[in-house]
């Protein structure tokens, strides 16, 4: 007994430490099993449980189609238009304000002002208007998109800040150079006679304001003169012997110097010859101006009337260039703007200018206008004919929200900007843009604020990711996708009463232009001697009274439908069957999407042909092929049905 009391008193300890062991793991287990002790203990629910209880169930895994994205099934599968294995999509959904309901400012603008006001806070504008908030749900182009910081890297994406600064615009033409047509002058005679001496005898000889031009011999200039010497050898005889009245002295010498004036003898000449005491054979006529010969129209000794050109000056002492500016240019463009110009004679060297005309006029051919600059010319270096290039630098605005041009990307409808939020979390923006600036840089109008960041490189592949999440979104919200197994009409009857009056909404509309593509299916796939074209002109008035209804995937559907119709019209009916493809491939979306209702037919054939090859829908279960309606008009199977859609309550 006294050897067995401590191996006894041994297993009363083990069972002991055994029993606190069991309590313990109790304990933990109703912990960790229950609420309230998970709160009591400190332990909270990971995001991923959370989010399991708040939607119930994990996001749905979604199959779409590579080269028909429009295809979205909840199950793996094949295309129904080109049978190709759909590959697998993440749903997603966009996060923070637009799930909790509340609108989120992105920045407070004034757009009275020329170019708006932006600010990161709220107060006034320098004009002392109220700053008006822009949401983010007001500017947002698609939901955001997180992904991996390494696939993010990989991807190859560079962000650049929003800057705030002035925009300034250059503006670059071409031109060549002329002379100004003001600097031009014309030297005409206004007295017959002869050129007895010609000095300005070679063309482009380079003429002195008072240089002799020629010697003019004229009878009548003989007289004038004479006239003038008389006159004025009587008026210093007078006080000898007063044959005639001074008066009438005078008038003879005023009318004997007139005549001189008139025949063009500048005053220098006319007192000359008044004080000479015989008359000259010829008179001199001398240039009024510097500047070169352009134009010679006489030679020595050619015989010259009244009012024949002789010779043609110019002055070069400044040079006119005559630019053509874009209209979408011209807001830049002012009278009295400082420009620069070179030209390729004379690499490397700058001439200072300025704009001094701007033609009321466009030349609707080109969409330019004619914008004039002048260049002073001291050195006289330029020279008619060159070709220049003038840049015209303007400040649009002194203060002015900018992004790199390679940021925005542009849709033909609008323009996107992919902003960089907190982490790897990417946001689709709509932007409006202003003038493209200097450095590559492109002014914002509304859409960003100045300290944000926008994606200059890889952001075609973040946008490509947001309008997948954004269309796949559309299709949960109106609930169109197809279960597995289930036929377009299952799934239409199964539809929440709001998707339902929609679809209801759009029977008429879908049944019309369901109706005109069989009409064209009919006659293409219909044997005849002389096959004529069809006209497209009632489907596509149908697409568009659709379209005008529809939003959201439906409307691209529709898009897509009538730009496919818009290639049929006015070509020959060969042409018209192979087109006839993409519409048939456009038009199966369409109606696998929104069956047409029982007045078009309890079921739509989806036809294939393999030759072709190509889809098309008809009517009845007999093949009558519209690609091959003369030769080949069974070749076909049936791969599908679409049963029509149950309309009213």
């Amino acid at each position: 007994m006294t050897k067995n009391t401590p191996r006894a008193g041994l297993g009363r300890i083990g069972l002991l430490v055994v029993f606190v062991m069991i309590g313990i793991a109790g304990l933990v287990a109703g912990v960790l099993g229950h609420d309230p002790l998970l709160r009591l203990v400190g332990r909270r629910e990971s995001s991923t449980d959370q989010q399991a209880d708040s939607t119930g169930s994990q996001a749905k895994q979604l199959w779409t189609c590579g080269m028909h994205p429009q295809v979205i099934r909840e199950a793996p599968g094949l295309c129904p238009i080109c049978e190709m294995e759909l590959t697998p999509v993440q749903s997603g959904s966009s996060t923070g304000a637009a799930n909790t309901g509340e609108r989120k400012v992105k920045y407070w603008w004034d757009p009275m002002m020329n170019p708006p006001y932006i600010s990161q806070e709220p107060g006034k504008s320098p004009m002392g208007m109220n700053l008006i908030p822009v949401y983010e749900d007001e500017i947002m182009a698609g939901p955001a998109v997180t992904i991996d910081p390494v696939v993010v890297q990989n991807m190859g994406v560079r962000i650049a800040p929003v800057i705030e600064g002035p925009v300034r615009v250059s503006i670059r033409a071409t031109g060549y150079l002329e002379e100004p047509e003001p600097n031009h002058l014309d030297i005409n005679l206004r007295i017959a006679g002869w050129i007895q001496k010609l000095y300005a005898n070679v063309d482009g000889m380079r003429i002195q304001k008072g240089d002799p031009l020629f010697d003019l011999y004229s009878p009548a200039l003989q007289v004038a003169m004479q006239e003038l010497i008389a006159s004025r050898r009587s008026m210093q005889g007078a006080g000898t012997s007063a044959t005639m009245p001074s008066d009438v002295m005078r008038a003879a010498y005023d009318a004997a110097r007139r005549k001189l004036e008139l025949a063009g003898v500048d005053q220098a000449q006319i007192a000359e010859i008044e004080s000479a005491e015989r008359v000259p054979n010829v008179v001199t006529f001398r240039s009024p101006m510097t500047g070169h010969l352009t134009e010679k129209k006489v030679y020595e000794g050619a015989a010259v009337e009244a009012g024949q050109l002789v010779l043609r000056l110019a002055d070069n002492s400044t040079m006119w260039i005559d630019l053509r500016i874009f209209e979408q240019q011209l807001p830049y463009v002012r009278i009295g703007q400082k420009v620069t110009a070179t030209v390729e004679a004379m690499p490397g060297k700058e001439f200072d200018g300025e704009i001094i005309f701007i033609h009321p006029h466009l030349d609707e051919m080109t969409r330019t206008a004619l914008v004039r600059s002048a260049i002073p010319n001291p050195e006289l270096q330029l020279r008619q004919e060159m070709y220049a290039t003038v840049l015209i630098e303007a400040v649009v605005a002194e203060r002015g929200v900018l992004v790199p041009r390679e940021a925005v990307i542009e849709t033909g409808e609008r323009q996107v900007a992919l902003v960089a939020a907190s982490g790897a979390t990417f946001e689709p923006r709509r932007v409006t843009l202003g003038a493209a600036a200097n450095d590559g840089m492109v002014q914002v109008l509304s859409g960003l604020a100045p300290g944000e960041a926008v994606v200059t490189s890889g952001q075609f592949l973040l946008d490509s990711e947001s309008r997948m999440k954004e269309a796949i979104q559309k299709h949960l919200s109106a609930n169109l996708l197809q279960p597995p197994g289930a036929s377009p009409a299952a799934t239409q009857r199964e539809t929440q009463p709001a998707a339902r009056i929609i679809a209801d909404a759009w029977t008429p509309a879908i049944d019309s232009i369901t109706t005109e593509y069989l009409k064209m299916a009919e006659i293409l796939g219909a044997k005849q001697e002389a096959p004529t074209p069809v006209d497209p002109i009632n489907f596509i008035e149908a697409a568009k009274r659709l379209a005008y209804q529809s939003t959201g995937e439906v409307e691209a559907l529709i898009e897509s439908v009538a730009e496919a119709a818009t290639t049929l019209a006015g070509k020959p009916i060969h042409d018209q069957r192979e087109a006839f493809k993409k519409l048939s491939d456009a038009m199966i979306a369409l109606v696998q999407r929104i069956p047409p209702s029982k007045a078009v037919g309890e079921r739509l054939f989806i036809a294939h042909c393999p030759m072709a090859p190509g889809n098309w829908l008809q009517t009845q279960e007999e093949i009558r092929n519209p690609y091959y309606a003369t030769s080949m008009k069974r070749c076909g199977t049936i791969k599908g049905t679409i049963l029509a859609q149950e309309t009213g309550p």
